[in-house]
């Protein structure tokens, strides 16, 4: 029996959280061969790849793939290459599904036979705190509406766990994750939502995102602002070659506004000497970016992104000024 899902885990050095995702996978009442679970062992150096086999050995429908380090992007590519599901969905091994996960995205699959993507709300779950909110994600009038109508709406989604896709849009040559960068999922997720012929928005969450100090949600460096200006690169060869012209007038700001988050994410490091090290080797193509892409913008957006690119030291006086004042 061919499954219908394909549930993809990469995994490297979470023996503290495997077992609880895998559970919570299997913790649903779908017949054995409805789905499949793909862990993808990155190189990991603790005992996650024991625990995993542990399960291998007790459930067919688990299993394990293992490859050199390699990251994150090649870990799913390795995955979805042996995946036999109609569907793919990603999962990381830190986090959990939700009770009843699995078998509500089946059922709604089922109902839906012609859609091709499904987006669901995510949990954030703060590890410190215990805090939980419903992370913000579009959603439009219409439950089903296409994926460039929905890539147009606000806020854009792009956490890739929210997405349960065909397989088949991994054949397109524009939708894969950029290999060895940070940000790989604002690129793919924008791509994927771009070529989805119909998206179905789910109303329920089907995902718990675990956030605690250590994790790269919560970490800024010198290397993730770099990344962000080459997966920005990616974006904008795909912007002028792979979607409609057409598109390009609301393709392109969407793009720029995420190559200005060199800035507005990390408005605490702008006077640090790694961040004017940054702008000291990316300033003139920011600038050269933001005088492509000005037209696009309200005049709102307009003056702050040249105060950003511009003087840096003023931006962060106006945001914190702006941040007692509310």
């Amino acid at each position: 029996m061919t499954p219908l899902l394909s549930i993809i885990i990469p995994l490297f050095n979470t023996e503290k959280y495997i077992a609880g995702c895998l559970d919570s996978v299997m913790a649903c009442r779908a017949e054995l061969g409805q789905y499949e679970i793909i862990v993808v062992d990155d190189g990991s150096t603790d005992a996650s790849a024991s625990i995993v086999r542990s399960y291998v050995d007790r459930f067919s429908q688990v299993r394990l793939i293992s490859q050199k380090n390699q990251g994150v992007s090649l870990a799913r590519k390795t995955g979805a290459s042996q995946a036999q599901g109609a569907f793919i969905w990603f999962i990381d091994s830190d986090d959990y599904l939700t009770p009843g996960a699995v078998d509500q995205l089946l059922s709604t699959m089922k109902d839906n036979p012609e859609t091709d993507t499904f987006i669901a709300p995510v949990i954030m779950k703060d590890e410190d705190s215990g805090n939980e909110w419903i992370k913000p994600f579009a959603q439009p009038e219409e439950r089903i509406l296409s994926g460039r109508s929905y890539l147009r709406e606000k806020p854009v989604s792009v956490c890739p766990v929210q997405f349960v896709f065909r397989r088949c849009l991994l054949e397109n040559e524009w939708v894969f994750f950029p290999e060895g960068l940070r940000h790989e999922d604002e690129y793919f997720c924008r791509v994927l939502q771009y070529f989805s012929p119909s998206i179905l928005l789910v109303g329920q969450p089907l995902y718990v995102y675990r956030q605690w100090k250590g994790s790269f949600m919560n970490s800024s460096s010198l290397r993730s602002v770099n990344d962000m200006v080459e997966v920005y690169k990616y974006m904008v060869c795909f912007i002028e070659k792979g979607a409609r012209p057409e598109d390009g007038d609301w393709l392109r700001p969407d793009a720029f506004s995420f190559l200005m988050g060199t800035h507005f994410w990390h408005l605490d490091q702008l006077n640090t000497k790694a961040f004017r090290n940054f702008r000291k080797t990316h300033l003139s193509f920011l600038r050269q970016e933001f005088k492509k892409n000005a037209k696009y913008f309200p005049f709102k957006e307009r003056v702050l992104d040249g105060v950003a690119l511009y003087a840096p030291s003023a931006l962060t006086f106006l945001m914190r000024l702006k941040s007692k004042l509310r």
